[in-house]
């Protein structure tokens, strides 16, 4: 039975050792009440006792495992549980099964371009989203990186203040950039490569102010650089989806705009009208033939954004904004509790066929139902008028996160100039308040 005892954390049943981080610890554990597995990640409390620095830390710690906690993105493991218990700190994370990218790079060929392209793009995404919430990873690297269902998953947000204190968002950018150079450099015989490869190379941590900017660069590969002649039968290989990630501090959130990600298309080239009658011959081409490079989609494929924003309006506990942002389906707001976010994300991914998209959900406690409901038809009302009313959050909390109880809120508000308005603020903050 004492075996047993000190195989627990809490509630959680501890498995096997993954990783050792000086006294950090990764633990595979479960938790018995339903079964969830969960990578478990504690740090002695006696580190941060003793000295003003290990009581900055620790308070640090919460900060970041509180607002780890609101943090909506699919690279991203949700951060289920985060506190100190039995004089340890520790966060529980979604547990990620599949191959690291360390593996995958290691004693096998590079990866392509497209596959390059698509993980950056994808890790740099999920790396933006976190900043934009106030958090660093502090451990970015290709160990950190894995293959889950197809798609990339960066593990280890929500432990910085624990295993790496003094990380800053330019150490992020920084090993973003040393991961491209790892992932690119297997393409260096492209000009386009070449050049970003040599500005990483030049410029260090400097060579991109964020790392939202290296990703745009990123992206932009692929624009720039011509496909190769020789193409496979199969197709091209989907990129993974865009998403944002990140928090809100108030009912109304501000839109971020994104540079679009055009959408892809299936690699066989869609039918074509008949040639005329100049290029017959043309026709004795063997259909198995592709173009080199595939037609433009078909904006016709898409519904209108006002079909997307009425069907996920009519959602309970959900006050969501949709737009396009230049070709790009972008979802933003508030909900009330995680099964409203779930809804929300479920009707997202069954209505926008033909449109990369993006989602950026703040989740507020479930008790925020109702306050959410009633709001609602007043921007709706608002967004009907001529001139409708402007509100913008100005003010945050300490160091750029949420706000929390006590915290002053700053709105600035834009209307015309021939109306009275009548103002009144509802908000939540990040500790429920």
């Amino acid at each position: 039975m004492m075996a047993e005892r000190e195989r627990r954390l809490g509630r959680y049943r501890l498995l096997d050792l993954v990783e050792r981080d000086g006294d950090a610890l990764l633990h595979r554990a479960v938790d018995p009440a339903n079964g969830r597995a969960v990578a478990l990640w504690t740090v002695p409390l006696a580190r941060f006792h003793g000295s003003p620095e290990g009581s900055d830390t620790l308070e640090r710690f919460r900060r970041e495992a509180a607002a780890a906690a609101h943090l909506s993105h699919p690279a991203i493991p949700a951060v289920l549980a985060s506190g100190e218990h039995a004089g340890t700190a520790f966060v529980a994370t979604e547990s990620v099964e599949g191959p690291s990218l360390a593996a995958r790079l290691e004693g096998r060929p590079p990866p392509s371009l497209e596959e390059s392209v698509a993980t950056l793009d994808r890790v740099l995404d999920a790396l933006t989203a976190a900043h934009r919430a106030g958090l660093v990873h502090g451990a970015l690297s290709a160990a950190v990186i894995h293959r889950s269902g197809g798609e990339a998953v960066v593990t280890g947000f929500g432990r910085t203040a624990l295993t790496a204190p003094q990380a800053t968002r330019l150490d992020d950018v920084s090993a973003g950039g040393r991961l491209a150079e790892r992932l690119l450099t297997g393409q260096a015989d492209r000009p386009a490569v070449a050049a970003l490869l040599e500005r990483l190379r030049d410029g260090g941590g400097t060579a991109f102010p964020d790392a939202d900017a290296l990703r745009r660069a990123i992206v932009a590969l692929e624009a720039r650089t011509p496909p190769s002649n020789v193409r496979t039968t199969s197709g091209r290989t989907p990129r993974w989806p865009l998403w944002l990630g990140g928090i809100a501090v108030a009912a109304v959130v501000a839109v971020v705009a994104v540079l679009p990600r055009p959408p892809l298309v299936p690699g066989r080239a869609a039918p074509v009208p008949p040639p005329p009658p100049v290029l017959e011959a043309a026709a004795a081409t063997p259909p198995e033939v592709e173009p080199l490079l595939p037609p433009p989609p078909r904006p016709s494929h898409r519904p209108p954004v006002a079909v997307v924003a009425e069907a996920l309006r009519s959602l309970p506990c959900a006050l969501v904004t949709v737009e396009d942002s230049n070709g790009r389906l972008l979802v933003t707001g508030t909900v009330a509790g995680v099964r409203s976010g779930e809804a929300v994300r479920n009707a997202v991914e069954a209505n926008p066929a033909g449109w990369t998209y993006g989602l950026d959900l703040a989740i507020a406690d479930a008790g925020f139902c109702a306050p959410l409901s009633i709001v609602a038809p007043a921007l709706d009302a608002n967004r009907g008028v001529a001139a409708p009313l402007a509100l913008t959050v100005e003010s945050t909390g300490e160091d750029g996160l949420a706000l929390d109880a006590g915290d002053a809120l700053v709105l600035e508000v834009a209307a015309p100039s021939d109306h009275a308005v009548e103002l009144r603020v509802d908000y939540f903050t990040v500790d429920g308040t």
